[in-house]
């Protein structure tokens, strides 16, 4: 069962759905699964057994996954049933603020963050939830109340302008300019709350939105890049292959599900 749910719309600038992953029965059990690189912030909640990163430790049952600047492989076990909260890079900084960095390229177990209480009761709720609908409810109040409790980032609502500015094809120094804020700080403040600096950033978008195009064999797969070459040395660095060699195996069964989402969805598994 493959589901993606909206978030309530007070969330929505954050959050850019609930992606529910289950296959209790384990028809997909010991294939390997492989997550491309990725602008944003996965917040993960396993309800069954948890996959196994390959070569690596069991996945924590609630972690924050932060921006992918490769592409990362997977085992997956019967009874698997999870939920991930796709979150923005701007949900990211407002909901965890200044854990970019940390969670990078890596699975943060959020017990650590949070406290084993806090970890524990959340995953129980959502646990008891049970079905999408419901989880997703019980998601959308955490959400709401973490919003509540931490104040905003000074500085989050000058990266949100910075990134809608980046997202137009503006330079950095350019966009620094536009805000009003020195380009060092900026890219501070891009690391310190998203892990990653402003032209890191774009360099992620920018593969999203190819991987997306081929994947969906709809839109501009070169777009952002200054020619073909460029976009396959980008390919090749983060992804370990081509765009050709891509098109031609095929998508996963989860990328060809989840590729029937919006246009505006991001590509997350290849």
């Amino acid at each position: 069962m493959f589901q993606v749910i909206a978030p309530c719309a007070a969330l929505a600038p954050y959050v850019n759905g609930y992606w529910f992953v289950e296959d209790l029965a384990g028809v997909y059990a010991g294939r390997r699964i492989v997550t491309c690189p990725y602008p944003g912030s996965v917040l993960s909640i396993n309800f069954g057994r948890p996959n196994a990163m390959e070569g690596g430790p069991t996945v924590p049952q609630v972690s924050l996954l932060g921006f992918q600047s490769t592409s990362r492989q997977w085992r997956s076990w019967p009874d698997t049933y999870f939920v991930m909260a796709m979150l923005s890079g701007a949900g990211l900084a407002r909901l965890f603020p200044g854990i970019g960095p940390d969670c990078k390229d890596q699975l943060l177990d959020l017990a650590g963050y949070l406290g084993d209480g806090a970890t524990h009761a959340l995953s129980a709720d959502l646990s008891a939830a049970w079905t999408p609908a419901r989880v997703a409810c019980q998601l959308d109040a955490w959400l709401l109340r973490r919003m509540t409790a931490i104040r905003p980032a000074a500085e989050l609502a000058t990266i949100r302008a910075a990134h809608a500015l980046l997202r137009q094809g503006r330079q950095v120094q350019e966009v620094a300019s536009l805000t009003a804020v020195n380009r060092r700080q900026l890219n501070r403040w891009f690391e310190r709350h998203l892990g990653v600096g402003p032209k890191q950033l774009m360099d992620l978008e920018r593969l999203q939105s190819s991987i997306q195009a081929v994947q969906r064999g709809a839109g501009d797969a070169l777009s952002g890049y200054s020619d073909q070459p460029h976009q396959i040395r980008s390919w090749r660095r983060r992804l370990a292959q081509t765009p050709g060699d891509y098109a031609r195996n095929g998508p996963s069964p989860l990328a060809e599900y989840f590729g029937l989402l919006p246009d505006d969805a991001p590509a997350f598994y290849l």
